[in-house]
């Protein structure tokens, strides 16, 4: 965009709109209900202390069930970037590669009550809306269309006027350069009107190359604008295009002057998507017009930014900071860029505002059909609500539970429920840390690098993804004896490469594995870089999949890493660790469910034994029960109760985006029955959560 809009004093209205529009931001996130024309929200406490949401009471017999409240939502990196991914439909732009990463708590980045926006980052929202505003009325949903401003080009005569128009006020051409991507059929459209004057109209004559390709007698006058079009073939590359006024006209007795006004110029490919240009600016203002114009475009946006429909005066506080960059001289579109950029660092687009008419008040409400809309399109989808969660919001039938299910089940069946698999499984599962540098010493495994670390994020991914699209039960996350392999992750297995290209679904059928805990990747993220960790993995398991936290080290215990040229199997280097006192009390919950998994060496590798010995895989649960390996293990845990009720405990973490308590056991046994009787499919966990009380309702806060 024009770095015109970014003066001291447009970036100071900007600053101030954003106040007036929701708040101010700090690590506290505070709201004034009246200053948001009336649909504001309470003040709630963010950063780490104070303002959780959960008070921790348990719920007496006889006592309402307390859904709790949870501290105002920012947006998280990967939220925020799907947000704008599908605001502006489909723009391909990571804005969030420049933030900070979000902080983790509860094994999620979404939990409100640790999150804050600090100054630094305020000022990277800033360049963020700068940046991808200015992308987004030049780019195009694919392969579309190139729009070149004709102010920001520039003529050979003339100068700008008019809204943004560049008057060719004599003979002479407004040229530039487009750059082709793909030998192809487009369509060459200039955006002009003439002022009259003289026998004959404007004559306008678009080039290409230097060859004129149509000449246009122009009838369109500045109260209508026209776009003028021509059909070309052009090979890939570099193109000269120009748009000339050949026939001037000036008679200054009668004041007489025919001039050619040129808004753009755009090369579209011919049957290819509308630029996100048009999507966005839904309005082009004629001279007079702009105020009109800007509050159809920042009333349409606004509502899809803000996930709610906007007041009368939010959207003329918008339209007014347009309208003084108009009066300071600015064009049309720094203007109302300036006016999207003010949406985009609005605490109302950067957090999940919700409303309480009463915050003070105790008793349970449900949240109102846009907030619904909100929580569950974070949920699902790690985005904004579409446009038919909005609809239902508008209508008033998102809150009842049958609309909920209709919804959930559409949701899974969109491309955006991958967010599943990127964000929920990513923390939940450990598949997140595939990524990045899982260092492993090349002389124990030289055939360990970035291609297999890749397989195995790759087989993982699609491992899970089989949950959200095939219906299966989340009992097989541990049980299922088929996985996904490509000809090097066959290799790394033992197997025969499998038939085809790419990733093919294998059977593990008399193979000593099953389900995600066994899978290389997950072995490899738990474990050291020469050896492996029964201790991260026992303690995975006992975290991720039955909820048990162990108790941390005393103060000041330090335990010496094992390793490999002290001899012995890990079972008796841990019997040492055990044998302390100090170390007892966790690792005898750790290591009996880590040593089960022993068979699998620090990359994943099936072994039978260990220096030389007979690995010993046998182990106990905290529950008492016992198994001789891994393969007995997963069959004790995926029958268990622990596993159902931690997945749900997980799934509600994630969904709210708070600490679940001791007042939220009503709702998690309601959930885990129903998760249970829907065959324990994350389908039915997730219609379970989103239909549950505790998903739609929420209380204020004393």
């Amino acid at each position: 965009m024009n770095d015109r809009a970014w003066d001291p004093a447009a970036r100071a209205l900007l600053l101030a709109l954003a106040v007036v529009a929701g708040g101010c931001y700090s690590g506290v996130s505070g709201f004034d209900r009246d200053a948001a024309g009336g649909d504001g929200a309470e003040g709630e406490s963010g950063g780490q202390e104070g303002g959780s949401g959960e008070s921790g009471d348990e719920t007496g017999e006889g006592e309402e069930p307390d859904p709790g409240r949870v501290t105002m939502h920012r947006l998280t990196n990967a939220e925020y970037d799907n947000t704008i991914r599908d605001l502006f439909f489909g723009l391909p732009v990571s804005p969030s590669a420049d933030f900070p990463a979000d902080e983790v708590s509860l094994g999620f980045d979404n939990i409100s009550n640790v999150q804050s926006v600090t100054p630094v980052l305020f000022e990277l929202y800033e360049r963020a809306a700068e940046e991808t505003i200015g992308q987004a009325l030049v780019a195009t949903g694919g392969a579309g269309s190139q729009r070149l401003e004709a102010e920001d080009v520039g003529g050979t005569v003339g100068s700008v006027c008019c809204g943004g128009f560049w008057n060719l006020n004599s003979n002479g051409e407004i040229a530039t350069t487009i750059t082709v991507e793909a030998d192809g059929d487009q369509e060459l459209v200039v955006r002009a009107y003439g002022r009259q004057a003289g026998p004959d109209l404007p004559h306008m004559v678009i080039s290409v190359d230097g060859a004129a390709v149509v000449e246009i007698d122009v009838t369109a006058t500045e109260a209508a604008p026209a776009e003028h079009s021509v059909a070309v073939s052009l090979p890939a590359g570099n193109h000269a295009v120009s748009v000339a006024f050949t026939n001037d006209f000036y008679d200054s007795a009668g004041g007489l002057d025919r001039n050619l006004y040129v808004d753009w110029i755009e090369l579209r490919p011919v049957g290819g998507p509308g630029a996100i240009r048009d999507l966005v600016l839904t309005c082009e203002p004629t001279p007079g017009s702009e105020a009109a114009c800007a509050e159809e475009i920042l009333g349409a946006f606004g509502k899809r930014a803000w996930r709610r429909p906007l007041a009368d005066s939010e959207v003329a506080g918008l339209v007014g900071l347009v309208q003084a960059a108009l009066d300071d001289g600015q064009g049309w579109e720094p203007a109302i860029s300036l006016g999207l950029q003010a949406v985009l660092v609005s605490p109302w687009f950067v957090f999940r505002v919700e409303i309480d008419d009463d915050p003070g008040s105790l008793v349970p409400h449900p949240v109102n059909d846009y907030e619904l809309a909100t929580r569950l399109s974070y949920f699902v989808w790690s985005t904004m609500p579409d446009d038919e969660l909005t609809l239902a919001a508008d209508q008033g039938t998102l809150h009842h539970p049958e609309v909920l299910e209709a919804q959930v089940l559409r949701m899974l069946e969109d491309p955006r429920a991958e967010a599943l698999v990127d964000n929920f499984a990513g923390q939940w599962l450990y598949l997140r840390n595939l990524d990045g540098d899982l260092a492993k010493d090349y002389a124990e495994f030289p055939d360990f690098d970035a291609e297999l670390q890749a397989a195995m994020k790759t087989e993982a991914e699609m491992f899970f993804r089989t949950f959200i699209t095939e219906g299966r039960s989340l009992r097989e996350l541990l049980t299922a004896d088929e996985t996904f392999v490509d000809a090097r992750l066959a290799e790394h297995y033992g197997i025969p490469v499998p038939e085809g290209e790419g990733f093919q679904r294998v059977s593990l059928e008399g193979l000593p594995r099953r389900g995600l805990l066994t899978q290389p990747g997950l072995m490899s993220v738990l474990s050291h870089p020469v050896r492996t960790s029964p201790v991260k993995r026992g303690k995975w398991v006992l975290e991720q999949l039955m909820c048990i936290n162990p108790p941390p080290p005393p103060p000041g215990v330090e335990i010496p890493p094992l390793s490999p040229e002290e001899g012995g199997t890990m079972r008796e280097q841990l019997e040492e660790h055990r044998a302390n006192p100090e170390c007892s009390a966790c690792h005898n919950l750790m290591d009996p469910i880590g040593l089960g998994l022993e068979h699998y060496d620090a990359i994943g590798r099936y072994r039978a034994t260990e220096a030389g010995l007979p690995i010993d895989a046998s182990g106990e649960l905290p529950t008492g029960e016992t198994f001789q390996d891994a393969l007995g293990m997963v069959e004790l845990l995926a029958a268990s109760e622990d596993f159902t009720t931690c997945t749900t405990r997980k799934t509600l973490t994630y969904a709210l985006g708070r600490e679940t308590t001791a007042a939220d056991a009503p709702y998690l046994d309601e959930i885990v029955a129903e998760f249970e009787s829907a065959d324990a499919t994350l389908e039915g966990l997730l219609v379970a959560v989103a239909t549950s009380d505790v998903f739609r309702m929420r209380r204020g806060e004393e």
